[in-house]
């Protein structure tokens, strides 16, 4: 059962009757699309959670934030929210809210059009100082028809001054231009939330980072790596990974080799059709090259990676360190593979290690850019990664066909996802 069918839809209003509401659930001309998401409300965390289980069944991937809990499932991404808060500090009374729910005419619960327009409105404000265009005719309809409820919630949150300049710009339609507003906004919020309820409002952002660092200790988002030979067929993999993907809403970050560390660097999408063309580095540069991985690797872990799987997506490495081990002529390097090997021990290692691997007679049909003898040298190579890595490693045959393989490393991909679940 999923909320992508009627059915299915109504069968969880039902059994949540009392304990969710619907937010921007197809009210105020938005409409449900075929990649949108469902953000639901709901009064009763645990009992939510249950009901979720028992209507939806086992998500791929569950993320029990304090502020929202992430489900996503093969059809799409289902989020809890117990709560209306911006880093611990509430935004919107929850009990206001609850008292002004009711079941549409279609079945479906929804809370009163005042706090649901400001709900989409102050989420992307306080979170990241952002606004979606899309809801400029939502938010003026809520601060227009629902005046009491849209008006209440803004002056309870950010004082009389600040709330009615706010209330104008949403009821002009220029509900936008709050964004230049946003680090106002969090401080009055702060501030406010602070002289009227100091105890709670510190328990509250306590609670918050202490779950969020939890989170970024043990990221719930894997970080995959796939290994293979010229031919194996990577980039037609990574294409149909992303595709299945799609409609569970789930983000997969692509790199290929290293890290970029510089933010407004491009990753190079020529094609290498003589990998082996330049000649290896000397002994001291080949060991340069080494420590310029393991130092590029942990910047970017500390730098990016650790947050990006904290809060956005799962990463996927292409031809990863250890393909230096399996074609170390790719990359120049030409010093002795027991240290290279010693080397890479130093840096993080991904939660599985996916390896297209296949008889070199298949390969060879498909591409032949390097010399049959060295192509087999490579795969024996890449086996001995894969016995290496031990149970991390998952040995894929790609001379299968395409959906065959992309099915077979996509289930991989669920399970390293089920096991970051909480």
């Amino acid at each position: 059962m999923n909320l992508r069918t009627k059915e299915g839809l109504q069968a969880y209003a039902k059994a949540g009757s009392g304990n969710v509401a619907f937010l921007r659930f197809e009210r105020g001309g938005l409409e449900q699309g075929p990649l949108s998401d469902w953000d639901i409300a709901v009064r009763d965390r645990s009992k939510a959670l249950t009901i979720c289980e028992n209507q939806l069944g086992t998500s791929w991937l569950r993320i029990p934030r304090r502020y929202v809990i992430q489900h996503f499932f093969k059809w799409g991404q289902v989020d809890l929210l117990p709560v209306f808060e911006w880093n611990g500090v509430e935004y919107l009374d929850r009990e206001s809210f609850w008292d002004g729910v009711s079941v549409s005419g279609d079945g479906i619960p929804r809370p009163a059009l005042g706090h649901d327009a400001f709900i989409a409105w102050m989420t992307g404000l306080l979170w990241g100082a952002r606004f979606n265009s899309r809801y400029t005719g939502f938010v003026k309809l809520g601060a227009t028809e629902d005046e009491a409820n849209f008006r209440s919630s803004l002056e309870a949150a950010f004082g009389g001054q600040l709330a009615e300049a706010l209330y104008q710009l949403a009821a002009e339609g220029k509900a936008s231009e709050a964004t230049n507003m946003a680090g106002k906004l969090r401080v009055t919020l702060w501030l406010r939330r602070l002289r009227s309820s100091p105890l709670k409002t510190l328990k509250g952002v306590a609670r918050h980072w202490f779950c969020e660092l939890g989170f970024h200790w043990r990221t719930p988002y894997p970080w995959v790596g796939i290994l293979g030979p010229d031919g194996s067929g990577k980039s037609s993999v990574i294409e149909g990974l992303t595709e299945k993907l799609k409609l569970s809403r789930i983000k997969m970050r692509s790199i290929h080799w290293l890290p970029q560390l510089s933010r407004n660097a491009e990753t190079s999408t020529a094609v290498v059709t003589d990998p082996h063309a330049r000649p290896p580095k000397s002994s001291f540069l080949s060991l340069l090259q080494l420590g310029k991985i393991v130092v590029v690797w942990w910047i970017a872990m500390a730098r990016d990676l650790v947050h990006l799987r904290a809060k956005q997506s799962l990463v996927l490495s292409d031809r990863f360190y250890p393909d230096l081990l399996a074609d170390p002529r790719r990359y120049r390097y030409g010093a002795g593979m027991g240290v290279a090997k010693w080397v890479f021990k130093l840096i993080p290692k991904p939660d599985r290690v996916i390896i297209l691997h296949t008889a070199a007679e298949t390969i060879l049909k498909r591409k032949q850019e390097v010399a049959p003898a060295e192509l087999e040298r490579q795969l024996k190579a890449y086996h001995t990664i894969s016995e290496d890595w031990g149970d991390r490693a998952v040995l894929v045959d790609c001379g299968q066909e395409l959906d065959e393989v992309v099915e077979r490393v996509f289930e991989t991909l669920v399970l390293a996802l089920a096991k970051r679940t909480r």
